[in-house]
């Protein structure tokens, strides 16, 4: 028997897990394109800055 493991996305700028039916956004960075960026609504609504852990790109 296997066992399955489920990994939940953390938000860029808060890094809290994004549960399943949470409002949130996913998009790839603006700069190099190549890192999933994710932003809860509460990070989002308050235009905390998030970092691309790829490129180093800041943005809100």
């Amino acid at each position: 028997m296997s066992s399955s493991t489920i990994v939940l996305p953390k938000c860029n700028g808060c890094n809290r897990h994004i549960m399943p039916n949470d409002k949130c956004v996913k998009f790839n960075c603006p700069e190099c394109g190549n890192e999933l960026i994710w932003r809860c609504s509460s990070c989002r609504e308050a235009a905390k800055s998030y970092t691309c852990a790829t490129c180093g790109f800041t943005g809100p």
